[in-house]
């Protein structure tokens, strides 16, 4: 029990182990704090990335010919959308939604610009016009009385195509080709 009653107190050796401990310790707890903060700001970062390409970037728009806007519907149980679209923005546009709004309810068309062939695997580049035929099923969402068209563009970062509703447009009163 002599030893217990030493006045020596720790070791230099068992004093240096102690505060290594206690540094990797006190990392550790940063890293995870730091690692967290990081993984929740990644997906804001992504979202406001996409906003700031669609903002800027594109710009999309239905031309008019003398007094006629280039937009007209089909007539019968499976109408087309007919309508010629430029891209005024400086972005590539990757894709289309087409959503067409009935007496019943909508149906949207979320890959209509990769289904045009005239569209092609590289999007649409800025200032092209390319002249779109989009399927209506009005069995599903009644009679037609409204479109909305929005494009898609490719951001980094993200595996999906943002969705540009600042760039997208609206029509009401969609004459009959």
């Amino acid at each position: 029990m002599e030893f217990l009653k030493s006045k020596k107190g720790v070791e230099p050796l068992i004093a240096a182990v102690l505060l290594i401990v206690v540094v990797v310790g006190i990392g550790a707890v940063v890293t995870g704090i730091v690692r967290n903060y990081v993984t929740e700001n990644k997906q804001t970062i992504m979202e406001k990335a996409s906003d700031m390409k669609c903002g800027v970037e594109v710009a999309v728009n239905i031309p008019t010919v003398g007094d006629t806007l280039r937009i007209c519907k089909g007539s019968g149980s499976n109408p087309d959308l007919n309508f010629t679209m430029e891209n005024t923005g400086s972005a590539v546009i990757d894709d289309l939604q087409v959503k067409f709004f009935g007496s019943n309810g909508f149906v949207a068309n979320d890959t209509a610009g990769t289904q045009t062939t005239a569209f092609g695997s590289d999007g649409m580049a800025a200032g092209e016009t390319i002249a779109f035929s989009v399927k209506y099923t009005n069995t599903t969402a009644g009679q037609l009385e409204q479109v909305k068209i929005v494009p898609r563009v490719k951001v980094v970062g993200r595996s999906d195509k943002a969705f540009c509703t600042d760039a997208a447009l609206t029509f009401t009163d969609i004459p009959n080709c």
